[in-house]
C-alpha cells in the first residue's frame, strides 16, 4: 500500500524488517483458524465470511454477478495434485464472478478474465484470469485474491470466453453461450467495508470439521444447480456416492442429427448436501453384462435449459437391457479450486449402478 511504501522511504532496514513481518502475521491470521488435519471429504469448515455485492448485469444470454469478500487462502487442482495459494499483504480483497445461464440459472463452464482500472483516469491496476472455483456457500464460481491500494471508484471489466462445455443450440440462450462476451460494471471499493465483513467462526460443538456442510448463502441461482432428471423424455437410472462426488444417471430419449433414434445417458456430478454441479472434470461409462463389457463411453460435459450442467453421451437404443450394470469412472477430478471445507473431496470416483430401474 502506498502508506508501506512511505514508511519504506524513511525507514530503511526497519521498514523491510516491519514488511515482512506484517507479511508473515497477515499469512498466520489467515491460517490459524482452518481446521486442524482436516478428514478425506466435504466438512464444515472453521468459519463464514460475509460477501459485498457490486452488482448484477445480463449479457449474451448470461447472467453475471460481481461480489467481493475478504482475502482468504483456497487450493487449486492441477490434474489431481493440490496447492495451497496463500493470502498475500497485497491482497485487498477476493473478487468473485458468477456465471450462469440467464433463462435457466445454470452454472456456465467458461474462461473467464478480469480487468480492473481505477475510476480517476483509467490506469489498469490489475487484470488476471480468475479461478474456476467451489465453496459451500456460493457454490461454483471464478474468484480470486485480487491487489488494490487505495479506496474509490473502479470499472471492472469482465470477459467470459465461450463455453468449454458441449451446448444444446435449440434453444437460442443457450447457443449464445458459446460465443464471448464482455460486460463492464463499475463499483466503490473502500477498504474499510471488506474488513468490516462480518466473519463467522465455528465453534467444534458447532460441527467445525465434521462431515457436513454450511447452507448455501441463498445469493446464486436460486437453488437451481441440480439438473432436472425427469419429464416425460428421462428415465432416471439411480445414484451412488463414492469419494464424496454423488453420481446421479439417467437415459434421455432423442434423436441424432439424422433423426434416428438416439437415447443420450446423462451423468450428473455433484457435491453432497448443498448437491452442487461438479464441473471441468473428465468421466468414462462402461456397461456390463453378467461380467462382460459390451459398451463404453466418455460422457462430455454439457449444458442445455431443459437439463442443466451434465456429462453425456449418445448410446445406441438396442445396447441396454434391464439387468445391465452401469460402471461411472471419475477419471480426472473436477479442475475447480477449492475454498475451505471441499479441498479433500472430489479427487477419485466410481460407482456402479443396476440398470434394472429402466422400468417405466
Amino acid at each position: 500500500m502506498r502508506r508501506r511504501e512511505a514508511l519504506a522511504t524513511g525507514g530503511g532496514l526497519l521498514a523491510g524488517v516491519s514488511a515482512g513481518c506484517l507479511e508473515s502475521l497477515r499469512r498466520e491470521d489467515a491460517w490459524r483458524e482452518l481446521v486442524v488435519d482436516p478428514p478425506d471429504g466435504v466438512y464444515v469448515p472453521s468459519h463464514a465470511d460475509e460477501m459485498l455485492s457490486y452488482g448484477t448485469t445480463t449479457a449474451a444470454g448470461r447472467e453475471i454477478s460481481i461480489g467481493a469478500t475478504r482475502p482468504h487462502s483456497f487450493w487449486t487442482v492441477t490434474d489431481e495434485e493440490l496447492s495451497r495459494s496463500d493470502v498475500r499483504s497485497r491482497h485487498a480483497l477476493h473478487l468473485m464472478v458468477d456465471v450462469r445461464d440467464g433463462e435457466t440459472g445454470t452454472v456456465v463452464p467458461a474462461p473467464v478474465t478480469t480487468t480492473l482500472r481505477r475510476g480517476s483516469d483509467g490506469e489498469r491496476v490489475d487484470r488476471r484470469d480468475l479461478w474456476p472455483m467451489l465453496s459451500q456457500r456460493m457454490g461454483v464460481h471464478y474468484g480470486d485474491n485480487v491487489p488494490i491500494e487505495d479506496g474509490g471508484t473502479y470499472t471492472v471489466t469482465v470477459r467470459v470466453g465461450p463455453t468449454s462445455a458441449d451446448v444444446n443450440t435449440t434453444e437460442t440462450p443457450a447457443g449464445k453461450l458459446a460465443e464471448p462476451t464482455t460486460v463492464g460494471l463499475e463499483f466503490e471499493y473502500e477498504p474499510a467495508a471488506i474488513e468490516g465483513l462480518e466473519r463467522r467462526l465455528i465453534d467444534e460443538d458447532e460441527d467445525r470439521g465434521d462431515p457436513a456442510a454450511l447452507e448455501p448463502m441463498g445469493c446464486c441461482g436460486d437453488g437451481r444447480d441440480e439438473p432436472a432428471f425427469d419429464g416425460p423424455d428421462a428415465v432416471r437410472i439411480g445414484s451412488g456416492t463414492t469419494g464424496d462426488v454423488v453420481f446421479v444417471a439417467a437415459l434421455f430419449g432423442g434423436a441424432d442429427r439424422s433423426g434416428r433414434e438416439s437415447p443420450v445417458l446423462a451423468v450428473a456430478l455433484l457435491t453432497p448436501h448443498n448437491r452442487y454441479p461438479l464441473p471441468f472434470a473428465a468421466v468414462s461409462a462402461d456397461v456390463f453384462r453378467e461380467n462382460d463389457r459390451i459398451a463404453t463411453g466418455s460422457p462430455r460435459e454439457t449444458i442445455d435449459p431443459r437439463h442443466g450442467h451434465r456429462y453425456g453421451t449418445r448410446v445406441e437404443p438396442d445396447v441396454l437391457e434391464r439387468g445391465d450394470e452401469l460402471a461411472i469412472s471419475l477419471d480426472t477430478p473436477p479442475q475447480v479450486a477449492r475454498h475451505e471445507g471441499y479441498e479433500t473431496a472430489f479427487l477419485e470416483g466410481e460407482t456402479t449402478l443396476s440398470l434394472a430401474k429402466r422400468e417405466a
